[in-house]
């Protein structure tokens, strides 16, 4: 598997696993924001797909601070997964 498929795999995992939970608007250049579908955009999270790091805003309410835990450890998992270093 090339690196550039290994990137690949990784986002598709990650989206496939948050999709009916969020609206994942592709903000182009290899961002998407993710928008729970209960609640506001206060609450969106960021997912660079080349980095597969996640950005969050402070005022986010401690939930969605938990969520964006969760998603780093899931993202780890996946790196190992497909051999692919920070």
């Amino acid at each position: 598997m090339t690196k550039k498929e290994k990137h690949s795999a990784i986002n598709n995992e990650f989206i496939g696993k948050y999709e009916n939970d969020f609206d994942i608007d592709d903000e182009m250049g290899g961002r998407l924001v993710l928008v729970p579908f209960e609640g506001d955009g206060r609450n969106s999270i960021d997912y660079h797909q080349s980095r597969h790091t996640i950005d969050v805003y402070n005022w986010s309410s401690s939930e969605t601070k938990e969520l964006v835990i969760e998603m780093e450890e899931f993202i780890d998992t996946l790196r190992v997964k497909y051999d692919l270093p920070e």
